[in-house]
C-alpha cells in the first residue's frame, strides 16, 4: 500500500535526487559525455518508426542517434541486446496536468512517465491573477530546471483574449513554446466569440497551434441547472450533467472556426463517436484539425458510473458508451485520430471520493502516464490490429509533428535525439496501484492484464528507466525548445 501523499512525494524527491550516484544536472551530464565517443549500441532490435521496420544495430553518442545498421565496431561502448525486441522512439504525451492542484509534480510525473516508455511530457503554463502569458512561462520554465526528469514542453493558457493577448501570442514562438489552449467550457466564452476569432487569427499568423476543449459551456450550464432543480446533484450524475450533445455542439463550432480562419487547432481529449464525426467532416474540408483521445475512453465506459465508487472514474469529459469506445478505436487505427494522450490529473482516492463533491464542483482525472502506452499496446496491437507503425505515430511521432518537435524527436534517425525505448512486446503483468511511480495512490485500471512493457527507457542518451528502476535526477530534464507551425510540417 502507498503511504500517504506528503511521504510519497519525499520518497520520490529522494529517490530522484539520489539515483545511483549519476549526474544531477545537464553541466555534470555533459562533461562526462565526451564528444565523439560512442556511449551506447543497441544490437539486434526491431526499429519501428511510423513510417516503417527493419531489425538494425543503433548508435548512441552522447545525446544523439550517431548510426542505424550494422555497427560492427563500438569500443568503450555499453552494449545492449535487443533481439526479440522492439526499438521504438521516444513517447510523446503533450497533455498533462503536472501543477500544483494536482498529486504529481513534474519530478513525480516524470517517473511515472519514464517508467511508461514517454520521455517528453507536455504540461500547462496558465497565467495566474496579475501575471502574462511570459510571466507564466517563466515561472513554469524555473520549475522544469529544477523538477523534471523527462523532458518537458508547455502550453501556455489564459482568459479572455484580449488585444494585449493576441499582442504577446508572437512572444510565445520567440520563447520555443508555440502553443496556446482555450476551453470552451467557460461561461462566457460565447460572449468573446469575436475577440477569439481574432485570437486564432493571430495564433495562425504567429505560427501557433491552439488546443481547445470543447464542451459547450452554456449547454453544461443547463444541464446542471436542471439537475439542481431536481435535487441531483451527486456524483452519480455526473454523466447527466455533462450531455454528449454538449461535446458535440462545441466541436462542431471548433471544427467551423479552423475551417474559417485556417488556424491550426488540437482538439484535446475527444471522447464520443459524434465528435469524432465533426472532425472528419472538417478535415474533409482541408481544415487544419487535428485529434486526440485518452485512455479513459477507449478502456472504460459509462458503467463505471453506475457505481458506489463512481468519483473514482470522473474525467471531462465524462465516461462515454461502448459505441463511442469502438469508434475511437477504429479512429486510432484508420488515421481520424492522431494522438493518444493522458491528460494525467492525479488525485488520492480519498480526494476523488470526498463525499462533499457535486456536479459542478469536481475533482477530475485520473493517474495514466505510467501504464497508457503499455495498456494501448496490449488493447491494440496485441488484440485490434493496430500496426505497430501507428502505434508509433499516434504516442510519438505525430505529437512531435504537430508541437514543432519533429525532427529532434518522434522519430528515430541519424541525428535525432537519443529517445529511444526498449520494448518487450512479450511481458505480461497486471496493473498495480502499488508499482505506479505517481504520486496517486489507486489505479481505475486495478487488476488489468497487459502483454507488452517498456524495459529500458532512454532520453537524449541517457538511460533513464532499467528493469523496474527511474536512473536518473530531478532536474535532468530540459524545456526543449520547439518550432513555429509553418515550420513544423515538413
Amino acid at each position: 500500500m502507498k503511504t500517504d501523499r506528503i511521504t510519497r512525494r519525499e520518497a520520490v524527491r529522494a529517490i530522484a535526487a539520489g539515483c545511483a550516484g549519476i549526474a544531477v544536472g545537464r553541466d555534470s551530464l555533459a562533461a562526462r559525455r565526451q564528444p565523439g565517443a560512442a556511449d551506447l549500441v543497441i544490437r539486434g532490435g526491431r526499429i519501428v518508426n511510423a513510417d516503417g521496420i527493419r531489425i538494425a544495430d543503433l548508435r548512441i553518442v552522447g545525446e544523439t542517434i550517431t548510426e542505424i545498421g550494422d555497427v560492427r565496431r563500438a569500443p568503450g561502448a555499453r552494449v545492449i541486446d535487443a533481439t526479440d525486441k522492439l526499438v521504438l522512439p521516444g513517447g510523446i504525451d503533450p497533455h498533462t496536468h503536472l501543477q500544483p492542484a494536482f498529486v504529481d509534480d513534474l519530478t513525480s510525473g516524470s517517473m511515472a512517465a519514464l517508467a511508461g516508455g514517454i520521455t517528453t511530457v507536455g504540461t500547462f503554463a496558465g497565467a495566474r491573477q496579475g501575471e502574462s502569458i511570459l510571466d507564466a512561462l517563466d515561472r513554469l520554465s524555473t520549475v522544469v530546471r529544477t523538477e523534471a526528469i523527462a523532458d518537458v514542453i508547455l502550453h501556455a493558457t489564459s482568459w479572455p483574449p484580449t488585444s494585449e493577448l493576441r499582442a504577446m501570442l508572437p512572444m510565445l514562438v520567440q520563447r520555443g513554446q508555440p502553443s496556446f489552449k482555450v476551453y470552451m467550457t467557460r461561461a462566457d466564452f460565447g460572449a468573446h466569440s469575436a475577440e477569439f476569432i481574432r485570437l486564432l487569427e493571430s495564433a495562425r499568423d504567429a505560427g501557433i497551434i491552439t488546443l481547445i476543449h470543447c464542451e459547450d459551456g452554456a449547454l453544461l450550464s443547463a444541464a446542471a441547472r436542471r439537475l439542481e432543480s431536481a435535487g441531483r446533484t451527486t456524483l452519480s450524475a455526473y454523466g447527466e450533467s455533462r450531455p454528449v450533445i454538449a461535446e458535440v455542439s462545441a466541436t462542431n463550432q471548433a471544427a467551423a472556426l479552423c475551417e474559417s480562419t485556417g488556424a491550426p487547432m488540437y482538439v484535446v481529449h475527444l471522447s464520443s463517436a459524434r465528435a469524432l464525426d465533426a472532425c472528419r467532416r472538417a478535415r474533409e474540408h482541408k481544415a487544419p484539425l487535428y485529434v486526440e483521445t485518452r485512455p479513459l475512453y477507449l478502456h472504460l465506459t459509462s458503467e463505471r458510473m453506475r457505481g458506489p465508487d463512481a468519483p473514482l472514474f470522473v474525467g471531462q469529459p465524462p465516461l462515454r458508451e461502448r459505441e463511442d469506445a469502438e469508434a475511437l478505436w477504429h479512429g486510432l487505427i484508420d488515421g481520424s485520430i492522431d494522438v493518444l494522450a493522458t491528460d494525467h490529473a492525479p488525485w488520492t482516492r480519498a480526494q476523488k471520493m470526498d463525499s462533499t463533491l457535486t456536479i459542478t464542483r469536481l475533482r477530475p482525472g485520473v493517474s495514466n502516464l505510467q501504464v497508457m502506452l503499455p495498456m494501448y499496446f496490449s488493447e491494440g496491437v496485441g488484440k485490434r490490429g493496430l500496426s505497430l507503425e501507428r502505434f508509433v505515430a499516434t504516442t510519438s511521432t505525430n505529437a512531435a509533428k504537430l508541437f514543432g518537435l519533429y525532427p529532434r524527436k518522434g522519430v528515430i534517425r541519424v541525428g535525432a535525439d537519443a529517445d529511444v525505448v526498449i520494448w518487450d512486446p512479450r511481458k505480461r503483468d497486471n496493473v498495480r496501484a502499488a508499482d505506479d511511480l505517481s504520486t496517486s495512490d489507486y489505479s481505475v485500471y486495478e487488476g488489468w492484464d497487459v502483454t507488452g512493457w517498456p524495459e529500458t527507457t532512454i532520453r537524449r542518451g541517457e538511460i533513464v528507466f532499467d528493469q523496474g528502476k527511474v536512473t536518473s535526477a530531478a532536474g535532468s530534464g530540459a524545456l526543449v525548445a520547439r518550432e513555429a507551425w509553418a515550420r513544423s510540417k515538413g
